[in-house]
């Protein structure tokens, strides 16, 4: 359904969730964020791991906010050199699931996004495997557990080659609300 700002505006105010590790905390706003559309919060964990987050307080935080919607930002701090992609995109997916079920809320698994200097593994090993998961997470995925590629590149990065820089923050900000309102079929005039 296509519908205008101002008919959103009319609409209950529907819920964004953003999960993940330290790129989250440095979204460039505070939350909860509130825009014409939608309210965005962010529960960011830094470190965390699809390994690690369901013991994470805020995993606890996110379900309990309810969101319609959950922006999954995680993998990259998982990846190294015993990672499988095949059983690695996986556990993506069957988390993103559990997030259905739990929340009811529609999971957008985000991509995993490029690093320069990745921990103990190296840059080729972590590029080779990164775009393994996401390809694999790109055909996997049914109309249910969505995947989306953030568009960000290599030159997005900062001086600590693993985080965003501000300009790429800002950048990555304008992807997460677009895809909110792509997938609402939002169309603001």
């Amino acid at each position: 359904m296509q519908f205008s700002t101002s008919q959103a505006s009319s609409d209950p105010v529907k819920k964004v969730g953003i999960l993940g590790h330290s790129y989250v905390r440095r979204l460039p706003f505070t939350s909860p964020l509130q825009l014409p559309w939608f309210e965005v919060r962010k529960f960011d964990s830094p470190g965390a791991k699809v390994s690690n987050i369901t013991q994470r307080s805020e995993w606890m935080r996110c379900m309990e906010y309810r969101p319609d919607i959950v922006l999954l930002v995680l993998g990259g701090n998982d990846i190294n050199v015993d990672t499988k992609p095949y059983e690695f995109s996986h556990k993506i997916k069957d988390l993103a699931l559990m997030i259905e079920e739990l929340t009811g809320a529609d999971c957008l698994i985000l991509s995993i996004e490029p690093r320069l200097q990745p921990q103990d593994i190296s840059l080729g090993q972590y590029n080779t495997i990164t775009r393994s998961v996401n390809r694999l997470l790109g055909r996997m995925l049914d109309s249910k557990s969505r995947f989306r590629g953030s568009g960000l590149q290599k030159e997005d990065l900062g001086y600590d080659g693993v985080h965003f820089s501000l300009e790429g923050n800002q950048k990555r900000k304008k992807k997460l609300i677009d895809i909110c309102k792509y997938f609402w079929g939002i169309n603001d005039v």
